[in-house]
């Protein structure tokens, strides 16, 4: 009987859902995208991005046209209890800087 609820209790623990952090490379690529979303969210179809540059840890510099904009990479707060699991986070866009027309 002891082994059989030694057995249960693995089976049981080995279904819950696991959160683990993602690779480094999918954690990039989820920031990208973000990065991404927050810009067209303020450009628009109009201007279309051109490329998109880490500048610092959780700073992207957005390309289009002769212009750029900054995207901040900000923590999100966590559900709490200390679990780990992917990073939780917001793209934060600033302003457009572009230069002045002649």
């Amino acid at each position: 009987m002891k082994r059989f609820a030694s057995i249960l209790i693995l089976v049981l623990v080995g279904t819950l859902p696991s959160l683990a952090a993602l690779p480094p490379h999918y954690q990039r690529q989820a920031e990208i995208e973000a990065v991404l979303e927050a810009a067209v969210e303020v450009l628009g179809i109009s201007k279309p991005v051109d490329g998109v540059s880490l500048v610092e840890a959780d700073r992207y510099e957005v390309r289009f046209g002769d212009c750029t904009m900054m995207v901040r990479i900000v923590d999100l707060p966590g559900k709490g209890g200390g679990m780990v699991g992917p990073r939780q986070f917001s793209a934060m866009p600033e302003a457009p800087r572009c230069p002045p027309v002649k």
